[in-house]
């Protein structure tokens, strides 16, 4: 019985300490015992994990299929799974996230002493530049529109959940990860702040005094929760899977999705992330402050935030229209 072999029957897990004893079998078989140390600093979130093991799960099958272990593959092998993966349609976007994950495996084994190169680091995926013009947001106009979609909302929880929801994203600017992460206990009620807990852009955020009233309203109209933990999910789910559990982020794109439908506002292609977008653009178009709005949205690179302003100042001077014959 071979060593892959005792592992499973056995159902245990005992990562040696000793790099020594790893051989590339065990590496291969037992990879996702080792990828939460080398990712996010040690501490990565169960979502993180899942995507990360998705990538590599997808590209350890494809070694199987080819017969070829995966840490014998080189560059060239690297190149002909990318050009599969290309050739059934996925995006650059997509092949992105899959040669990082991939990457990250080779580091692994290369840092454990089982390789000598990583295959993966000269293997990049197209990166569809986009135009600051190009990425969308919603007017304040548009998402009044959107809360009076829910004034037909006959079930109160529903109805403040789905507000509450909307103004965390489009007001305050927060990313589907951190609404789906939020938890009672990051809420300060005496200063009125609350903790984010973020993808590593966490911090503390200022919501505006109508946001902690629907946040109040809210909590008010809330059934019972149960604890993971120590913590308390703020917001939860009605489905009947995980009927009042912490939403899922699946959950939070579902009923933002919804909500755009409803009102006439969906187009494909375009997710949960533009209502932070249109937070970013339309705070800008108030304060014209860029570093309000870069503090805002927790945003470390102040090029990122100029985006905003740059939508801002194109949308609102068309300085071609000094170059018109007509208008002389």
């Amino acid at each position: 019985m071979n060593e892959l072999q005792t592992a499973e029957t056995v159902g245990t897990t005992l990562t040696p300490l000793d790099t020594a004893e790893i051989t590339p079998d065990y590496f291969a078989a037992h990879y996702a015992e080792f990828l939460p140390r080398y990712i996010s600093h040690g501490r990565p979130t169960a979502d993180t994990l899942r995507a990360y093991r998705s990538s590599i799960d997808i590209f350890l099958a494809w070694c199987r299929e080819n017969q070829r272990h995966p840490l014998a593959i080189h560059d060239y092998q690297m190149r002909i799974y990318v050009e599969s993966l290309y050739n059934k349609g996925y995006k650059n976007t997509y092949m992105a996230r899959q040669v990082v994950a991939i990457r990250t495996f080779f580091t692994i084994a290369k840092r454990l002493g089982l390789i000598k190169e990583n295959p993966c680091e000269y293997i990049h995926t197209g990166y569809t530049y986009v135009e600051d013009e190009q990425f969308h947001y919603y007017t304040l106009d548009q998402i009044k529109e959107m809360l009076r979609v829910y004034d037909a909302e006959p079930d109160p929880f529903l109805c403040c959940r789905n507000k509450l929801i909307l103004y965390l994203m489009a007001v305050e600017g927060l990313r589907n990860i951190e609404v789906h992460r939020l938890n009672d206990e990051d809420i300060n009620w005496e200063l009125q702040t609350i903790f984010i807990r973020g993808k590593g852009h966490g911090g503390i955020i200022y919501p505006s005094a109508t946001t902690f009233a629907l946040l109040e309203e809210y909590l008010r109209c809330r059934p019972p929760v149960k604890k993971e933990g120590t913590f308390t999910p703020t917001i939860l789910s009605n489905s009947h899977k995980n009927q009042w559990g912490r939403i899922s982020r699946n959950g939070l794109r579902f009923v933002m999705n919804d909500l755009l439908r409803a009102a006439n506002f969906k187009h494909e292609g375009l997710s949960c992330h533009i209502f932070r977008h249109s937070c970013g653009t339309n705070l800008y178009q108030k304060t014209k402050d860029l570093r309000v709005v870069q503090e805002t949205l927790r945003q470390r690179d102040p090029k990122t935030t100029a985006r905003y302003a740059h939508v801002h100042e194109r949308l609102s001077h068309r300085y071609t229209q000094l170059l018109d014959p007509e208008g002389e």
